[in-house]
C-alpha cells in the first residue's frame, strides 16, 4: 500500500510542479495557470526530533521512513544539505520566532519560556506590511509557561489564531491530550498529528487574504505510540514498546503518519491557493539518541554534534525555481525569521542574528552565510558550536568544569570522530572560529 501511494504521489507531484498528497488539487485549471497574488501564502512545517538520518534524500540512515509527500516536495523543490537548528526544540523555535540566538533571548534549552518583550515574526510582518497577512500557529509551541501566559502565549506574541500544545515537550500521549485554542482548553482524543493537520487545513480554507501558517507537529517525539493504521504500513507493531524492544520502527511510523497528513493537507488546497503557496519544511533538532543512526548515540539530539544540530530542510512551491536541486550553503534556523519576512514582502535581508536566504530559492550564488552557530545550556552543561563551510568548532563546558574545545573537518570526518584541535596546520582555522564565536556571544 505504501509503495502504491508513493507512485501516486510522485505522479501527482510531476503534474502539479510541486508534489503533494494527491487528489484533484494537483491538477491545474484547463484555461491556464492560476493567477499569482502579490504576496505568497507561507506554510512553515516543523517536524519534531527528525534528523538527517531519519530523512529520505540524505545518505546517513540505513532504515528510512516512507515519505512520498516530502519526497515529491524535494523532487519539485530545493533540498538544503547544511541546515542547522539547535540541539533541542525550544531554542530552535525561539530562533525562528525572534531571529535571535538563544544567548540573547534566554531560551537555551527545552522548556525555557520566551519573553513577551521579544518581537515575534508575525508581529514584525504586521508592523512592516500592515493589513496584508493573516497568520496562525498550530501544534507544538513549547515556549510557554506560567510566567508568560501559559495557555495564550502565542496570542500574546501577536499570533491571530493558535491551536495546539502551547507548553510542555509535546504531550505524553498522542491519543489523549489537552488541546488549547486561543487560551481555552479542552480534552482531545484525536491523534495529534491528524488533529494539527486538520486545524491548519480548516483555518486555511477560510482565509480571504495572504496567510502565514506555522504548523509544528509533535511527531516523531516520544512517546513512541503506534499511529492509526491508515496513516502508515507498519501494521505489525505492538502497542507501547518497552526497552529492549527496537523502538526505531515506532519512530519511523510516526514520521510516515506525519508525511501522510502533510499530503492530505496539501491535497485540500485549491489549485489557486497551491500555486500561491511556498512550503518550508524542516526538523527542529536531531534524532533522539535511542534511535539515532550513523552517529554515535551521544552525538544525537541534545548534543551540539552533527547528529544533534544538522536537520533536513526542503522548500518548494511559489517562487522556487531551483527545482530538484540541492543547496550546500550554510543556513540556520535563526535565518527563517528574515527569510520568511522577506518572502512576505518586507524587504528584510538581515535583522538581529537572522540573514535571509530567499535569494537561494532562485539562484545558486556565492552570497551565503559564512558561519553557522548553535548552542544549548542547562543545569548539566553549557555547550556551543560554530562552523564555516568545512570546519567546525565545538566547546563543551560541564557545570563546574573547565571548557573543552574540539575541532572537526566535516568534509573528511562528517561523523566527528577525529578531534583536530591540536593540529598545528589548523591553528589559523581554530583562531578564526574562536573569534567568530566570541563576536556572537559578546
Amino acid at each position: 500500500m505504501m509503495w502504491l501511494r508513493f507512485c501516486a504521489y510522485l505522479l501527482l507531484g510531476v503534474l502539479a510542479g510541486c508534489g503533494g498528497g494527491g487528489g484533484g488539487s494537483a491538477t491545474p485549471p484547463i484555461d491556464g495557470p492560476p493567477p499569482l497574488n502579490p504576496n505568497p501564502n507561507i506554510l512553515l512545517i516543523i517536524s519534531d526530533d527528525v534528523g538527517l538520518d531519519a530523512s529520505s534524500g540524505y545518505t546517513i540512515g540505513t532504515e528510512l521512513p516512507a515519505t512520498p509527500t516530502l519526497d515529491a516536495l524535494a523532487a519539485n523543490g530545493l533540498i538544503f544539505d547544511n541546515a542547522w537548528a539547535n540541539p533541542v526544540c525550544s531554542p530552535t523555535r525561539a530562533t525562528m520566532l525572534t531571529g535571535r540566538y538563544g544567548y540573547r533571548t534566554g531560551v537555551l534549552t527545552a522548556g525555557d519560556d520566551i519573553s513577551l518583550d521579544e518581537t515575534s515574526l508575525q508581529s514584525f510582518i504586521d508592523t512592516n506590511i500592515p493589513n496584508t497577512y493573516s497568520h496562525a500557529a498550530f501544534g507544538k509551541w513549547h515556549l510557554a509557561g506560567p510566567e508568560n501566559g501559559e495557555d495564550d502565549n502565542p496570542n500574546l506574541m501577536g499570533i491571530d489564531r493558535y491551536a495546539g500544545l502551547p507548553a510542555g515537550a509535546g504531550g505524553t500521549n498522542y491519543f489523549d491530550w489537552t488541546l488549547v485554542q486561543d487560551g481555552q482548553s479542552e480534552e482531545s482524543f484525536e491523534y495529534t498529528t491528524t488533529a494539527f493537520a486538520n486545524l491548519a487545513s480548516d483555518w486555511i480554507a477560510t482565509q480571504q487574504q495572504p496567510w502565514f501558517a506555522w504548523l509544528a507537529f509533535n511527531a516523531a517525539h516520544t512517546p513512541f505510540h503506534v499511529p492509526p493504521l491508515d496513516l502508515h504500513d507498519r501494521d505489525t507493531l505492538p502497542e507501547n514498546p518497552q526497552p529492549p524492544v527496537n523502538e526505531l520502527p515506532y519512530y519511523l511510523a510516526a514520521i510516515e503518519a506525519m508525511d501522510f497528513e502533510i499530503g492530505r493537507l496539501l491535497d485540500r488546497l485549491s489549485p489557486t491557493v497551491r500555486a500561491n503557496t511556498i512550503i518550508i519544511y524542516l526538523g527542529d533538532n536531531g534524532t533522539p539518541r535511542r534511535v539515532v543512526q550513523g552517529h554515535a548515540s551521544d552525538h544525537g539530539k541534545g548534543s551540539v554534534y552533527e547528529g544533534g544540530v544538522a536537520v533536513p530542510m526542503i522548500i518548494a512551491g511559489r517562487g522556487v525555481t531551483r527545482i530538484g536541486e540541492r543547496e550546500d550553503g550554510l543556513v540556520g534556523s535563526v535565518d527563517l525569521f528574515a527569510t520568511i519576512a522577506s518572502l512576505a514582502g518586507t524587504n528584510t535581508d538581515e535583522i538581529n542574528d537572522s540573514k535571509s536566504f530567499a535569494h537561494l530559492l532562485t539562484e545558486a550564488t556565492t552570497s551565503r552565510r559564512e558561519y553557522a552557530y548553535a548552542e544549548i545550556e542547562n543545569d548539566d552543561r553549557s555547550d556551543w558550536t560554530i562552523r564555516n563551510d568545512r570546519y567546525k568548532l565545538v566547546e563543551r563546558m560541564p557545570t563546574g568544569g573547565a571548557p573543552v574545545q574540539e575541532l572537526y573537518d566535516l568534509e573528511a570526518d562528517p561523523f566527528e570522530q577525529n578531534n583536530r584541535v591540536n593540529d598545528v596546520d589548523l591553528a589559523a582555522t581554530l583562531i578564526e572560529l574562536q573569534a567568530q564565536a566570541a563576536l556572537i556571544r559578546q
